[in-house]
C-alpha cells in the first residue's frame, strides 16, 4: 500500500499542516505549478529553505530523497498541505490528468535544480491495452484437406488450436499450429488456413479491435504479437478456457467479462515477448517528422516556461540525445535550445514586470530561476539594465 505524507515515515523529510500557509506566513513568495503524469523522473528541486506545497486540484505522489540518487527516492501519496524541510530533493508526479498546486518559499531562497545521474521510474497504474470491441468469436472443426484460400482485413484475428494441427500462410510465410498453440493476424495481413490429408483441426477464432494505436504502439505491439506462433502456456490456456466458458453463459455482463479475459490474454502474450527494432523511415518522412517534432518541442517550452526547464529534461521528454536537440535548434532557428529558453523567460519577465502584479523575487521564482541574483544577472546581460531599472524607465516613458 502507498504511504501518505501524513505518515510518520515522512517526518524525516517534512510534515503535513492544517491551515493555509499564507495565513501564518504572509511574507512568503509563491508560484503556481502544474504537475503531469510521468513515468521517468530525473529532475528534482532542492531549496535551501523550508518550502510548502498546497494542492488545489488533482491527486499526486511526492518523490523525496536526501541524496541525488534515484535508489534513495521514497514515494508518498500527497495530502493537501505539505511542509518540506530544507535541502530535501523533491519532485511531484500527478496520478490524475494533472495536479495544480502552489509552491511557497522564502523571498531570499536558493533553488538547486538537480538532474539525477539515473532516472527514477514511477510506475503509475495506467491502462496500456484497451480492447475496443470483440467483432466475432467462433469455434470451428475442420476435417483433413480443408482449405481456406485466404483474406485480409483491418482488425486483429486470434486463432487458437484446441486439438489437431492447422497450417497457415501469412504474407507468404508458412506456419504450423499444433495443440494449444495460437497465432494472431494483424490488420492488413493476408492469411490462409488449411489442414493436411491426415489431421483434423478444432480451433477458436476471435476477431477484435483495440483502441486507436499511436505509431509507436503499432510498431511495438505488432512486432510483439504477429508473425509468430505462441506455444502452450498454462495461464493463457486457462484464460482461453474461461473465455469459451463465459461466451456460453448468457448472463448479464458476459460481454464485459469476455473483453476483460481477452485483454488479459493479450497482456500475457506481450509480457512474454520482446519488440523488434523499428525500421528507419525514408528521408522525406524523416524530414517532415523532424519538423513536427521541433514544433512540439517549441510548444512544450512555451507551455512550461514557468518551470526551471533544463536540456536533459527536454531530451528525456522527447527521447532525444543532447546532440540531436542541439542540431535541431541549429538547423531550425540557428540558436541553441538553452539560449532560446533563456530569451523566452526574459521576454516573459518583461511582461510580468510591466503588469506590476509581482515583486522581482516572485517573478524570479515563477519563471523557475535558481535565485533572484541569477535572474537579475541574466536580465542585465540581455537588456543592459536591472529589472528595477527597467520598471522605472517604463514608468517614466508613460508620463
Amino acid at each position: 500500500m502507498q504511504r501518505e505524507t501524513s505518515n510518520d515515515s515522512f517526518l524525516e523529510y517534512g510534515q503535513t499542516y492544517h491551515e493555509p500557509i499564507r495565513l501564518t506566513h504572509p511574507d512568503l513568495i509563491h508560484q503556481h505549478q502544474t504537475a503531469i503524469t510521468r513515468r521517468y523522473v530525473s529532475q528534482f528541486y532542492c531549496f535551501n529553505c523550508d518550502t510548502y506545497i498546497e494542492v488545489h486540484d488533482g491527486i499526486g505522489v511526492l518523490l523525496v530523497s536526501h541524496t541525488a540518487d534515484a535508489a534513495d527516492v521514497q514515494e508518498f501519496a500527497m495530502n493537501r498541505l505539505i511542509h518540506i524541510k530544507p535541502n530535501v530533493y523533491f519532485a511531484v508526479v500527478s496520478t490524475t490528468q494533472k495536479l495544480e498546486f502552489e509552491l511557497y518559499a522564502e523571498s531570499n531562497y536558493s533553488l538547486h535544480v538537480t538532474d539525477f545521474p539515473s532516472q527514477y521510474e514511477f510506475l503509475a497504474v495506467l491502462p496500456r491495452i484497451e480492447m475496443q470491441k470483440i467483432l466475432g468469436y467462433y469455434y470451428r472443426i475442420r476435417t483433413p484437406n480443408y482449405c481456406f484460400k485466404g483474406e485480409q482485413h483491418n482488425f486483429f484475428e486470434l486463432t487458437y488450436v484446441d486439438e489437431g494441427e492447422l497450417e497457415t500462410e501469412v504474407d507468404g510465410t508458412l506456419y504450423q499450429l499444433k495443440d494449444k498453440e495460437l497465432m494472431i493476424y494483424g490488420p492488413g495481413q493476408f492469411h490462409t488456413q488449411y489442414t493436411d490429408d491426415s489431421h483434423n483441426a478444432s480451433y477458436m477464432t476471435v476477431l477484435f479491435d483495440m483502441r486507436n494505436l499511436t505509431p509507436v504502439e503499432q510498431e511495438v505491439w505488432y512486432d510483439a504479437l504477429i508473425n509468430r506462433v505462441f506455444h502452450y502456456d498454462q495461464k493463457i490456456n486457462s484464460l482461453i478456457k474461461a473465455f469459451v466458458r463465459e461466451s456460453t453463459t448468457g448472463i448479464p455482463y458476459m460481454n464485459s467479462l469476455m473483453l476483460c479475459l481477452l485483454t488479459e490474454i493479450i497482456i500475457r502474450l506481450l509480457q512474454g515477448t520482446y519488440a523488434s527494432p523499428m525500421n528507419q523511415p525514408s528521408n522525406s518522412v524523416h524530414k517532415s517528422a523532424m519538423d513536427e517534432l521541433f514544433d512540439r518541442i517549441i510548444a512544450y517550452i512555451d507551455e512550461n516556461i514557468y518551470l526551471p526547464l533544463t536540456i536533459p529534461e527536454i531530451c528525456e521528454h522527447f527521447s532525444l540525445s543532447r546532440t540531436a536537440l542541439q542540431l535541431m535548434f541549429k538547423n531550425s532557428i540557428d540558436q541553441s535550445p538553452k539560449k532560446y529558453i533563456n530569451d523566452k523567460k526574459l521576454e516573459r519577465s518583461c511582461q510580468m514586470l510591466l503588469e506590476n502584479r509581482y515583486t522581482i523575487s516572485e517573478i524570479s521564482l515563477r519563471l523557475g530561476y535558481t535565485s533572484i541574483h541569477y535572474f537579475s544577472k541574466s536580465f542585465n546581460m540581455k537588456y543592459h539594465m536591472s529589472p528595477s531599472e527597467f520598471v522605472k524607465q517604463n514608468l517614466q516613458n508613460k508620463k
